[in-house]
């Protein structure tokens, strides 16, 4: 195929913030998806789907005003304003309290994979498309729940196999305290610096100078001794129930094997208003940003017309892929090459293996299959010769002649190791 010099134009290229996905990219995306799906499943949270599309009075009601600036904005054919969703908690709150919460008994457990879209993402990362997974734990207000959906984000991470996972577990009823007395627009300049970690500075928005420092502070209320360190600060009733309740629910997360994982920071800020008290955010080895987030929104249901405690989390599947390894990234698969009187019979035997799960490329000339698996990422190359069927494993290049039976024993199977005796 001749492909002409292109011209230079926009159409050669996608806008800032999304892109393109090669195979193989695709492929590790979907595996990902796949991983983080069925262990919601195993922990017992049914996946939903919410429309990519909301009205924008939907996410402005859920969100704030504020995140009018963060969306991508449609006007119809009809004028109505819609909005690309941004994030899948708000969607779902909607569902959740307009449908499911009046026709089922709660607690809920709701899960999700689908891609939000946001106008700007400052401060993280460029990406303005891509792709979260997450879960929703509706009509339980305890710390028991809370565990729960952290001990499921931290095992997603572990399962993906994220280098140095660590979950951050902090508490907005000690910072929201502390900001009790200022105006509420302060208060909003103030989460939103805090959230950037622009901290230097800080102390021109707020006229106590005692605050200002304190804020200062936040970033090393970390570690095992936060708790303790934080109780001086703590000014109310509010304040002390929710370091006591940070100590409560790190006990619970011991129970869950986590405690070697799980950190106090005092100084997490989530993204979006809604949420009203435990926090967290995980992230691993490189990444310099969340990996995945979430917390409590008591309220959040509650602007929908359903009161409704809740809780839940978000990861992202693009930030999670940027810092997994790739070396060694091989697919079950198998090119399967055979020259046109052998057709027949290289069909009969894909067809047999596509069967048992295998994907299975037939090709016509031998000298492409190395080629071709190493582009696709592809485990094994089958040749079928005069001499019988020839199976190439491309991680250790070795190979060696079996028959049929063998053959689909061998890739058929999960074990497909269990071949020895190979030759170079």
């Amino acid at each position: 195929m001749r492909v002409r010099s292109p011209l230079n134009g926009r159409w050669q290229q996608v806008p800032a913030g999304v892109r393109d996905y090669a195979a193989p990219e695709a492929a590790r995306h979907s595996a990902l998806a796949a991983s983080v799906r069925s262990e919601f499943m195993r922990w017992g949270y049914a996946e939903v789907r919410t429309p990519p599309v909301e009205y924008l009075e939907t996410i402005v009601r859920g969100a704030g005003a504020g995140i009018q600036d963060h969306l991508f904005k449609i006007v119809d054919t009809g004028g109505e304003l819609l909005v690309l969703r941004p994030e899948m908690t708000v969607p779902i709150a909607r569902l959740a309290a307009t449908r499911l919460l009046p026709q089922t008994a709660s607690p809920l457990r709701l899960s999700y994979v689908a891609d939000v879209f946001r106008g700007q993402n400052e401060g993280r990362t460029q990406l303005r498309a891509f792709t979260q997974a997450g879960v929703e734990l509706l009509g339980e207000g305890t710390l028991d729940a809370d565990a729960e959906v952290i001990a499921l984000a931290a095992t997603c991470l572990r399962r993906a196999g994220v280098p140095d996972a660590v979950v951050h577990v902090g508490h907005l009823g000690f910072f929201d305290d502390l900001l009790a007395a200022l105006p509420a627009d302060t208060q909003d300049e103030i989460r939103a610096r805090l959230y950037r970690k622009e901290f230097a500075g800080i102390e021109h928005a707020i006229p106590d100078p005692s605050l200002a420092g304190l804020l200062r502070l936040l970033p090393d209320l970390h570690g095992d001794d936060a708790v303790t360190r934080a109780t001086p600060f703590a000014t109310s009733a509010r304040s002390l129930a929710a370091l006591a309740d940070l100590e409560t629910l790190m006990a619970r997360l011991r129970d869950y094997g986590l405690a070697d994982i799980v950190r106090f920071d005092l100084s997490i800020i989530r993204d979006f208003s809604y949420y009203t008290g435990v926090v967290f955010e995980a992230y691993g080895a490189g990444s310099g940003y969340p990996l995945a987030g979430g917390g409590r929104y008591d309220t959040l249901l509650g602007r929908f017309g359903a009161e409704c405690p809740a809780t839940g989390f978000a990861l992202g599947l693009d930030r999670v892929l940027s810092v997994l390894p790739t070396d060694g990234d091989v697919s079950i698969a198998v090119v399967l090459v055979a020259d046109p009187s052998q057709r027949s019979d290289a069909i009969q035997i894909a067809t047999d293996l596509r069967r048992r799960g295998v994907s299975v490329l037939i090709l016509g000339a031998a000298d492409d299959a190395p080629i071709t698996a190493q582009r696709n990422s592809y485990q094994w190359v089958v040749r079928m010769t005069v001499d019988g069927i020839v199976l190439q494993d491309m991680r250790t290049e070795t190979q060696r002649l079996v028959d049929r039976a063998t053959l689909i024993a061998v890739l058929g199977t999960p074990s497909g190791d269990r071949v020895s005796e190979w030759t170079r």
